[in-house]
């Protein structure tokens, strides 16, 4: 049941989105689709079952927003935030070497302040507002690996090598975190309330999120330049 809701919510956000054309809806009608399944399970303390949720989600996700760009490429640079400007910017990474993607003292400060604000979130409003935070950063990165395919000169290649094995380690890092954190925001809800909480912080999501974002920064220093060069010959 949980598998059909998503995918049909997955469906409907991303067609909605595209056809109300306004950019900040599409995170949040986005979001709203895994977040009721998210706090369910933190509540039950089924962190287990939150944690592959949220991946299957973020898998849906992805194929949606692929294809609706690729269907309708000029609603989808409308309508998705920073769709455009991140293309442009892996364009000339992947073309010249240059930029902050192969930058480790560029990239660094960038993916630190992206985990902070989300961890923040994360406790403050027991990740819903992280979710849509996240979601706009999935859906650009998609929206970048539909460009990335349509103008490549070998688009099966490119379709492999589009998304990057550090981002996917990234994307399981802010999903771990994302459950840990809820349920350490609804601890902190529950004390608040004068009231004794029912469960404890789940560390080893925590451990698993920050191991995750660091395999993440260190995957990416090594392997960016090797792949570059991989996309560079994926475009021709």
């Amino acid at each position: 049941m949980i598998v059909i809701l998503l995918t049909v919510g997955v469906i409907l956000s991303t067609t909605a989105s595209f056809i109300f054309g306004v950019p900040w809806l599409m995170p949040f009608l986005g979001a709203a689709v895994p977040y009721p399944i998210l706090f369910l399970q933190v509540r039950r303390q089924q962190y287990k079952s939150a944690f592959w949720w949220m991946l299957l989600w973020g898998v849906f996700q992805s194929i949606a927003v692929i294809v609706a760009t690729a269907i309708a490429p000029q609603t989808a640079a409308k309508v998705i935030l920073r769709g455009q400007s991140y293309t442009m910017e892996m364009f000339h990474w992947i073309r010249t070497g240059e930029g902050m993607e192969g930058t480790v003292r560029l990239f660094l400060p960038d993916h630190l302040l992206h985990y902070g604000i989300f961890c923040l979130l994360c406790v403050v409003t027991l990740s819903s507002a992280a979710l849509i935070f996240g979601t706009w950063m999935l859906n650009y990165m998609n929206f970048y690996v539909a460009e990335l395919v349509k103008i490549s000169a070998k688009p099966w290649l490119a379709a492999i090598l589009g998304w990057y094995p550090w981002s996917i380690l990234r994307v399981i890092g802010f999903i771990a975190t994302g459950v840990a954190l809820a349920a350490l925001g609804l601890n902190l809800l529950t004390r608040i309330k004068g009231e004794v909480p029912k469960s404890a912080f789940p560390k080893t999501y925590m451990l698993i999120g920050i191991s995750f974002v660091i395999a993440d920064i260190i995957v990416k220093a090594v392997l960016a330049p090797i792949w570059q060069k991989l996309l560079l010959s994926a475009l021709g």
